[in-house]
Parts: structure tokens; sequence; C-alpha cells
């Protein structure tokens, strides 16, 4: 199965179930949507996309036929139709963030790297957002945030974003062996993230990112000291520079737990 397939058959899916979803369920187009997604699993691509544009035209505002357009436009190898449906799903509906992810990936590969990185970034942020964020996801979104900016050189950025996969990837790690079993090869991925965020901050001292990993990295593996350190200068830049939602809240939190335990002593 190709890559467009499989990213097919994810969004053919995704316009399934984004059906409950749509705020006119006695939609006139819903009928043709419907035919449409029928003739999509007998494998009858041009007929779907006949039947979603269709449906399009009987309601514009029916955006589950964008999903579908676009897995149909990939089924038959027409990336750049695809990409400019999607597009038009995810500014309709910003919050479907998994879709978010299908898009900055497409864009990827179709080399638009500007608008690609400003899509995984939104990504990245809705997955640290999410109640249970995977860390898979997590290492794949800075893996393609770390090849952008080595395409584009950005050398800040492919060392930061590295850092972070390596981070995130010694988590997935741990989670899955555990880590009475998996100490050495995780402690390996922290200090080579480590390594990786140091020279981050080097190119861009002023940004608080590279610090705060710092200190997650350090707080993973029991080094109170220097994750500290990392936490208190992370503070010190947060207010003039990059982090998401999550990040500024989990710094925040981490910070006043610093003082209060410094206050008891």
């Amino acid at each position: 199965m190709s890559r467009f397939t499989c990213l097919a058959c994810v969004l053919l899916l995704a316009s399934s179930m984004s059906h409950g979803e749509e705020p006119l369920l006695t939609s006139p187009g819903i009928p043709d949507w419907q035919k449409g997604q029928q003739a999509m699993l007998d494998g009858e691509t041009e007929k779907a996309i006949s039947l979603f544009r269709q449906s399009l035209k009987q309601d514009p505002d029916l955006v589950c036929n964008r999903l579908s357009l676009a897995a149909a436009y990939l089924a038959e190898g027409e990336e750049e139709q695809a990409l400019e449906q999607l597009g038009v799903y995810v500014e309709a509906k910003p919050d479907h963030f998994m879709v978010r992810g299908q898009y900055a990936e497409l864009l990827w590969r179709l080399d638009r790297l500007e608008t690609a990185r400003e899509q995984f970034e939104r990504f990245d942020a809705d997955l640290q957002d999410c109640e249970a964020p995977t860390q898979k996801q997590l290492v794949q979104c800075h893996s393609r945030l770390m090849d952008i900016a080595a395409r584009t050189e950005d050398d800040y950025g492919r060392h930061l974003h590295r850092g972070i996969a390596l981070y995130w990837l010694a988590r997935q790690r741990a989670e899955l062996t555990g880590a009475d079993h998996d100490e050495l090869p995780c402690e390996g991925l922290y200090c080579q993230s480590a390594s990786e965020l140091v020279q981050a901050r080097r190119a861009r001292p002023e940004e608080a990112r590279p610090s705060w990993y710092l200190h997650e990295v350090w707080s993973q593996l029991g080094q109170r000291q220097p994750a500290t350190r990392w936490l208190r200068i992370a503070a010190e830049y947060a207010p003039l520079s990059y982090l998401t939602p999550a990040e500024q809240r989990r710094l925040h939190f981490a910070r006043r737990q610093q003082i209060e335990t410094a206050l008891r002593k």
C-alpha cells in the first residue's frame, strides 16, 4: 500500500467519523455524500468524487465532503487537489487536530516547507493539550520539524527539535518496555537530547524552550541540581519567547513548586 493510499484510508475513516459532528444533519447534501462514501468503499473513486462535488453544490457548508474529497483525490494520486481540500477543512474545523497532522504531513511530502512547519507546530501544541498525548506522535512531529529546519538551514530549529524528539522517544521507550529493563538506553537518549538542547540554547540563548526541555530531561534522570538551574533559566526567558500553552502551564506549575519548596526550608 502506497503512502498516499494509507493517508487516503485515514482521511476516509475521519470523514465517516466527522458525520456525527455535522451541525446540519438534515442537510440536502447528506444523501449524495453517503453515496460517495459507499462508492469509495467499492473502489469507484471517480464516481465518489462526482458525488462529493454534487453534495457540496447542494450544501457548501457540509465540510465532511472536504475530507472525503481529499481521500478520493489521494486515491487517484492527485495530491495538490487533496491538499486544497484539507486546507479548507482545517480552516473550517481548527479543533480537529488529527486531520491537521495529516494536512501537515501532506504539506511536508509536497515540499511546502514553511506552511508545513506552521501546521506541525500547531499540531504539536494541540497534541500536548490532549488528555493522553502519545509520545510516538510527538516524536514524529518533532522529527518532521527537525527535517524542515535542516532543509531550511535553521540550526536552532534543527538542534531544538532533535532534542525534543529524543526526549519524547526516551519517554516512549520507558513506557513501552519499563524503565527497569531499559534504563541504560533511555539514559543514553536523554543525554543525547540534553546535548542537542544545549546547542539550541547556544544558538538562541534568549529562547526559553531549550531550557525548559533541559529541565525536563534532567528531571527524568533524577538530577535535581541541573533540573532546578534550567527551570530557573526557562522561567526567566519565558515571558519573551515561545512556549506552547501546555509548556507554559507546566513551567508555571514547576516553578511554583520550586519556590514553595525553597520557602519551606
